[in-house]
This record gives C-alpha cells, sequence and structure tokens, in this order.
C-alpha cells in the first residue's frame, strides 16, 4: 500500500522549512549526461518529490540561525574566559546533516591550561622512525621536546569553568539548565534556538601529534556529577571526513544521511531516543563504498541504502567491521539485537518507498 506521501512532505517542511523557502536544485538535476536525463520524461509524483525533499534537509537559512545563536553564547563567554578557553563547534549543524531547523548546537570550551598526550604511542612512534615520513617526525619531536607536566589540577580547572560559565550564562539568558552532568543547556530567545555548552579538555593523540591538524584532535568532556573527563572523542574528525567525502560524492553521502534520518523520524515503528541515532546512521552511509554511488542518481541512492542495509542485516562479518566515522568504535558491538531490529524497520520502510517509485514508472536503480 502505498504511503501518503503528500502529508510525510508536509511532516518535512513543518520540520525543516516551515516557511517555504525556495528548496535548491540538486547535484544531478542540471547534470549533462545525468541517468535523469535518459528518460524522455519524469514524472515527479509525490513519491518522488518526497525522496527529494528528505535528502535535501533543513533549509539554510534556518542553519545560519542555529550557528549564530552559538556565537552570541561564545562572545558572552569569551568576555570573562579571556585566552584560557578555545571555542569549537560540534553536532549534525557543522555537517548539515541535521534535519530539524532547531537541531541546537554543541559548544564545545575547551580549556587551554592543559591537555592529555597519548605518551606511549609517542615514544613508540619515535623510537621506529622507518615508519614515518620526515615530516612526521619533525612534528612528533618537537611534540615530545615541548611537553611540560601540568602542575595544576585539570579536573579542578574544569570544575571551577564549568561553574562560571554557569554563573555567566544564568545572569544573562532566562532560560539555562544547570543540572545537566555534560553541559549547560541554554535556550536562546533571538535567534530562537537551543544550545548546549560542553567544558572538555583536548586530547593530543598519535595521529594529531604526526599531522599538527588541529581537526586531528580529540577532546574529553567534563562531568559535572563525577567531577571526571570522559572517554576521548573525535568529533572534529568525524565533521571533516563527512565534509570531504560529500564533496567528492557532489553532497551525495550527506543526502544519504538525511533520507535515512527522515525515514527513521517517521517511522511508527521506531522511537527516535532508540538505538539507531544519528552517530550510527553517519556510520553507516559513510561505510558505503563510494564507487557505489559516485555518480549516481538521487533517486538511485534508495537502492544503495537499501542495498546496504540489507547487507547489514545479512552479514555478522561484515556489519562487524563497520566502524564510526572518527574509526574509533565498532557502531555494532554494544546493543547490537536491538539495533538490528531498528534497521530491519528502516528497511522495510525503504521497500515500501521502492515498490513506490517502481510503480510510478520512474527510472531507479
Amino acid at each position: 500500500m502505498a504511503k501518503d506521501y503528500a502529508e510525510l512532505i508536509n511532516r518535512i517542511n513543518l520540520r525543516s522549512n516551515p516557511d517555504f523557502y525556495p528548496r535548491k536544485v540538486m547535484f544531478s538535476e542540471n547534470k549533462l549526461g545525468s541517468k535523469l536525463f535518459k528518460a524522455l520524461s519524469i514524472d515527479y509524483s509525490d513519491v518522488t518529490k518526497y525522496v527529494k525533499q528528505a535528502m535535501q534537509g533543513v533549509a539554510p537559512e534556518y542553519t545560519k540561525n542555529s550557528k549564530l545563536a552559538a556565537d552570541q553564547i561564545e562572545a558572552h563567554l569569551k568576555k570573562s574566559h579571556g585566552k584560557e578557553v578555545h571555542f569549537e563547534r560540534q553536532g549534525s549543524v557543522m555537517t548539515n546533516t541535521h534535519i530539524l531547523k532547531d537541531n541546537d548546537v554543541d559548544l564545545v570550551q575547551i580549556t587551554n591550561k592543559s591537555s592529555k598526550i597519548d605518551h606511549h604511542r609517542l615514544k613508540k612512534a619515535l623510537e621506529n622512525p622507518s615508519q614515518l615520513t620526515s615530516v612526521e617526525i619533525t612534528n612528533l619531536k618537537k611534540h615530545s621536546d615541548d611537553f611540560r607536566a601540568y602542575e595544576g589540577n585539570q579536573l579542578s580547572d574544569l570544575g571551577l569553568l564549568r561553574k562560571k560559565s554557569e554563573e555567566i550564562l544564568t545572569s544573562t539568558y532566562k532560560e539555562v539548565d544547570i543540572t545537566k552532568d555534560n553541559c549547560i543547556y541554554v535556550k536562546v530567545s533571538s535567534p530562537k534556538r537551543d544550545v548546549d555548552v560542553v567544558t572538555a579538555t583536548y586530547y593530543k593523540g598519535i595521529d594529531y601529534m604526526k599531522t599538527n591538524r588541529d581537526y586531528r584532535r580529540g577532546i574529553q568532556i567534563y562531568n559535572k556529577k563525577t567531577d571526571s573527563i570522559g572517554e576521548v572523542d573525535y568529533p572534529f574528525w568525524s565533521i571533516q571526513r563527512i565534509n570531504e567525502r560529500s564533496i567528492l560524492t557532489s553532497g551525495r553521502l550527506k543526502n544519504m544521511i538525511r533520507f535515512l534520518k527522515n525515514v527513521k523520524y517517521d517511522c511508527e515503528n521506531i522511537d527516535n531516543k532508540g538505538s539507531i541515532r544519528s552517530f550510527h546512521i553517519n556510520a553507516i552511509c559513510y561505510n558505503v563504498n563510494v564507487n557505489r554511488y559516485q555518480y549516481e542518481h538521487y533517486l538511485d541512492l534508495v537502492s544503495v541504502l537499501n542495498d546496504e542495509i540489507t547487507h547489514i542485516l545479512n552479514d555478522k562479518a561484515y556489519r562487524d567491521k563497520i566502524m564510526s566515522v572518527d574509526g574509533t568504535e565498532s557502531i555494532f558491538e554494544v546493543n547490537c539485537n536491538k539495533k538490528l531490529e531498528e534497521l530491519e524497520f528502516l528497511r522495510q520502510e525503504i521497500d515500501s518507498i521502492l515498490a513506490d517509485l517502481s510503480n510510478q514508472n520512474l527510472l531507479i536503480g
């Protein structure tokens, strides 16, 4: 039975583009030689429009305001923190793969007083210089020579930074929640956006020290409740990899990510706070072989995703090799059965969309 695509399109517009800003032309609609032009005419039916809009995501005008809200909070914090803190952004807004106009932004305030460093791998790498390029050797030696043990108390510094930020933000904004373990929640009234302010320290891993690329730095987030720092995360490397691969594929990677997020959001059988989250959808789409979709028309991407999810469901050895975008975590290692259950629901939704595309005599893969 065909879905009510007019209703699904309306839902997408309400959550991502309620003011109906003009949608931009997608990557392959004006590309000579595209599969789109191999047919004399194509009926832009509701199912086609749904797939297209599910892949396009949030109107740029709304995303701009999300970033502006984070900028405003950063400006307030900078007045007090000065050079002691560096600010970064993380989250799906930074890759433009969010699907809600009011998706929150993570503003990360990172202490400049101290950082963690991977001494073990640094020492091991310098002991085996034949495995390194001359640039890598130079960079690693400088990190080794420049290292000085921090004489202060890192956790105390982070705790004070968090407390000071709470005081600044509660005195500036009406709606602030300081009870959360890992962040300060701020509701900005103009532009109307939610911003999470995260307190963290940098982590200098071996890949960062080899390259000195800022996006290879990791972070460890401060937990107010436990007065501790969490495991190392590499959000800026994930952002970089998604953005680079999306450029390589003329936006197709991000189109697939947004499509899966939208299908999941409207799937009645999946809780949007369930086991399959944005983190996992990013990894699943990033794992798809680029050669499989690099030059495909957007309708063909639906088949690409269907094939990939089917492969994951049916081949344990294959899915066990799927890593997070930053390459540090096996995404099906924890809570696998629940994730597979939700993926099966996603596959059923995509099967239905493919059937409706076929019934409309549209050109698909």
